[in-house]
């Protein structure tokens, strides 16, 4: 996943791709990545692998442009943090979900067992 980097001049030379963590790492409030934080919640789960920068930055995004947020990434984000416990990776996500979607029932169980495993 990424984006191409600009070429340098305008003959087009072979487009390298930014790593999400490069993407996160340049700009990690630029609304124009959310679709590739989305698809890399989605990669983490498939690959069982965890990055808590890109998540939280998606989380801002989503907070920037809430009409964007996916309760699904959302969901697969807190359960991503629930297995890096005891870390406090859950409440800092938590942290910048809003109150309304916190309340929803499939996140009030994350956070009662969350309540549970510290």
């Amino acid at each position: 996943l990424g984006f191409p980097k600009p070429a340098a001049m305008a003959n087009e030379q072979p487009a390298e791709n930014y790593t999400v963590e490069e993407l996160v790492a340049v700009n990690p409030y630029n609304p124009d990545i959310l679709n590739d934080l989305e698809g890399f919640v989605n990669e983490q789960v498939s690959s069982q692998t965890y990055n808590l920068d890109a998540n939280l930055s998606l989380l801002h995004l989503y907070q920037f442009e809430p009409e964007r947020l996916s309760v699904h990434i959302v969901a697969r984000i807190l359960i991503k943090a629930l297995m890096a416990m005891p870390a406090p990776d859950f409440s800092l996500c938590l942290f910048l979900i809003p109150e309304h979607v916190q309340m929803e029932e499939q996140f009030k169980t994350l956070i009662v067992l969350s309540h549970y495993l510290e």
